[in-house]
């Protein structure tokens, strides 16, 4: 039997049946602003029996918390003035202005439990035989609220923690530098987040001799940054390795100190790829400030360059694997012998793959032409020039990968 659409439009039973089973609340208030009618999903959401409903005052009604806590009936409390469901609905009847899913937020005694609501409603002026009404839908989105308040404090608090890890990832890199007559240094360290995977470090061991490593720990953020706090209090020259006794890398001693090899063997036997899921590269390398001379090693991160008075580019390559793979290719390493304005820079891969809004990467060509040109330059003009060229090149966007960089300015023996 095929029914009508138009029987059904005028079937009062069917469209009470059709407001009955909606989900959203809706009901009718008259000028008074006091219930005339509302569907079941109202009374289920209000908990209240209908005696309780009918002909009662919106906000009494609806258990408003203002109008409990005060005692008082809607439209006398202290905040019906500012009540964006009271305003929307006198509006509705006084300039026929409907409102569309505005937002409510107030606490509800709803089954003598105060709780807080979010809701969205709608207001709309119907005339129906001169009988003037405002129709009031409501939707309860609390739950869906909620979570996302939710998720905005965690968001802060985790924010609030990375701030503090990157705090303490700062307080790790070189506050100062070794007070030598015939070296100077500079550095630079921009994250591409809060936290990064970035470290580096310039200490000296002994009169004679000068560390400088740096390190680039896979991926970025609080796991990164986790790896790189372990491998600096790892290579802390107060708590580190750096000897070799018997053949075996030890505490720090006096004599008997351990290659930049033996170093990298060491935090790759220390640093196995499932102990954090991370691996990292490096660069270790020893200056001796007395016979100008530096012996270095790598384990797969880009080559520092020597930089010659004369415009001459080195690339100091050797080495072995990035840490982690458990030594299954040997460490090599160098010796090299540096004279009067020699430089040495030492880079993470972010500087040479920061790309700029085409997708352009700087690169390893454009970041070695640059040096050519600063022979004469020292070690802090090096490093802003050198920052400036990348950030020049790529409209000064933030790096898509952590930025290190340190230069050492060798002034002779």
């Amino acid at each position: 039997m095929e029914i009508e659409l138009k029987s059904l439009k005028e079937s009062i039973e069917f469209l009470n049946i059709l407001m009955d089973n909606i989900t959203s609340a809706v009901f009718l208030v008259d000028k008074e602003v006091r219930l005339q009618q509302f569907n079941n999903s109202f009374q289920k959401l209000f908990s209240k029996p209908e005696a309780e409903l009918i002909n009662q005052l919106c906000g009494n009604a609806l258990g408003c918390s203002f109008a409990v806590d005060q005692g008082k009936s809607c439209g006398q409390t202290s905040n019906c003035e500012d009540c964006v469901l009271r305003n929307s609905i006198l509006r509705a009847f006084i300039e026929d202005i409907p409102t569309f899913r505005s937002t409510l937020h107030r606490e509800f005694y709803i089954g003598n439990v105060k709780i807080e609501k979010y809701f969205l409603f709608s207001t709309m002026y119907l005339d129906y035989h001169s009988e003037q009404m405002i129709l009031v839908i409501v939707d309860d989105f609390t739950e869906r609220e909620t979570h996302r308040l939710q998720l905005l404090e965690k968001q802060r608090r985790l924010d609030e923690d990375l701030q503090a890890a990157a705090g303490i990832q700062q307080s790790l890199l070189p506050a100062s530098f070794p007070l030598v007559e015939n070296f100077r240094f500079a550095t630079r360290f921009i994250p591409c987040e809060s936290v990064g995977g970035d470290i580096f470090n310039v200490f000296q061991l002994d009169e004679e001799r000068i560390v400088v490593f740096i390190l680039d720990v896979s991926g970025h953020g609080i796991p990164a940054a986790l790896v790189t706090v372990s491998v600096s209090q790892m290579l802390n020259p107060t708590t580190g390795y750096f000897c070799n006794r018997n053949g075996a890398v030890s505490f720090v001693c006096p004599a008997g100190l351990a290659s930049p090899k033996e170093v990298l063997q060491a935090l790759d036997a220390a640093y196995p790829l499932e102990r954090f899921d991370k691996y990292f590269t490096m660069s270790y390398v020893v200056l001796n400030r007395r016979e100008g001379t530096l012996l270095y090693s790598n384990a797969g991160h880009p080559p520092p360059v020597l930089l010659r008075a004369d415009g001459r580019v080195e690339l100091l390559d050797q080495g072995g694997t990035i840490v982690g793979l458990g030594g299954i290719i040997p460490f090599e390493e160098e010796a090299k012998i540096v004279s009067s304005r020699d430089k040495v820079i030492f880079y993470t891969d972010g500087l040479t793959e920061y790309t700029n809004g085409a997708g352009e990467a700087y690169g390893t060509k454009r970041f070695l032409g640059e040096l050519r040109n600063m022979t004469e330059a020292g070690a802090e003009e090096i490093v802003d020039a050198l920052i400036a060229s990348v950030l020049e090149f790529g409209d000064n966007a933030s790096p898509n990968d952590d930025i290190a960089l340190v230069v050492v300015d060798f002034l002779g023996p």
